[in-house]
C-alpha cells in the first residue's frame, strides 16, 4: 500500500540537514483529495525553529503508475529565527540543496512547480524577468536549479488557464525515461545555443550576463556528456 503524501513529505523532509540546518514539514492539510497534502516546511538551527516557511506548498502522492507524483510550493529562501538570527538560503549556496532534497519526491514523469509571480526574493524576480523577455526557462535563476537537479521539460504558467492553477509558476519535469531525457537535452541544446548567439556582441544588462553564464553552464555540460 502506497504511503500518503503527509507520510511520504514526513519521511522525505523532517529531518533532514541542509549545511547544519534541519528541515521540518509541518500544518499538513488536506487538498483536493486524500492524495494531495498541503504543507509548510520550516528551518531549524541549534533548536530554534524559523519563524515562517522557506516554503509553503501543496504535495501530489500520484497515482499508480499513470498519474505521477509532483509538487508546487512558494518559496522564501530568506528564514528568521526567534533569537534574531536571519539567514538566506541563496546567499548561502543552499538553494540547491534544498531543490536536490524536495527533488527527491518527483520521480520519472513527475513534476516540480515553483511560484514566482509576485514573491519579494531576488531569485524569483530576476526569473519573472527574465522570462517575460523570453529567456529560457533553464536560464533563469529558479530554473537553472530545477535543470540542475535532473527535470528537463519546462512550462511558463505565466498567466494560469480558467484561472483555476493558482499563480504564475514555472514547472518542470523529470524524464520518463532516457529517450525522453536526450530528446528533451537536444530541445534545450539548441534553445539555449540560440540564446548565447543572440547574445554575442552586445551591451549586456546584468540580468543578461546572469542567463549568458547559466546557458553557457549548461552547454558546457551537455557537451561533456555527450
Amino acid at each position: 500500500m502506497i504511503d500518503g503524501p503527509q507520510e511520504t513529505l514526513l519521511g522525505a523532509l523532517a529531518g533532514r540537514e541542509l549545511d547544519g540546518y534541519t528541515l521540518e514539514p509541518h500544518d499538513f492539510k488536506q487538498g483536493r483529495t486524500e492524495r494531495e497534502s498541503y504543507f509548510n516546511l520550516f528551518l531549524v538551527r541549534d533548536g530554534l525553529t524559523s519563524q515562517g516557511p522557506i516554503a509553503q506548498g501543496l504535495f501530489f502522492v500520484g497515482r499508480g503508475d499513470y498519474i505521477k507524483a509532483w509538487i508546487e510550493f512558494r518559496y522564501n529562501p530568506r528564514a528568521e529565527f526567534p533569537d534574531g538570527g536571519v539567514v538566506d538560503l541563496e546567499e548561502g549556496g543552499l538553494t540547491h540543496g534544498l531543490f536536490s532534497i524536495l527533488g527527491g519526491l518527483i520521480p520519472p514523469g513527475g513534476s516540480m512547480m515553483v511560484i514566482y509571480g509576485a514573491e519579494p526574493h531576488a531569485l524569483s524576480t530576476a526569473t519573472e524577468k527574465g522570462l517575460k523577455r523570453a529567456f529560457p526557462p533553464a536560464a533563469t535563476p529558479l530554473g537553472y536549479y530545477l535543470w540542475d537537479i535532473g527535470l528537463r521539460w519546462f512550462k511558463d504558467w505565466y498567466f494560469p488557464e480558467g484561472w483555476m492553477e493558482g499563480s504564475m509558476k514555472l514547472q518542470a519535469t523529470r524524464p520518463l525515461d532516457d529517450d525522453i531525457r536526450t530528446q528533451r537535452e537536444a530541445k534545450a541544446r539548441e534553445e539555449l545555443a540560440a540564446f548565447v548567439e543572440k547574445m554575442r556582441d552586445r551591451a549586456l544588462s546584468s540580468l543578461e550576463e546572469d542567463a549568458l553564464r547559466r546557458a553557457e553552464d549548461i552547454l558546457a555540460s551537455l557537451r561533456s556528456e555527450a
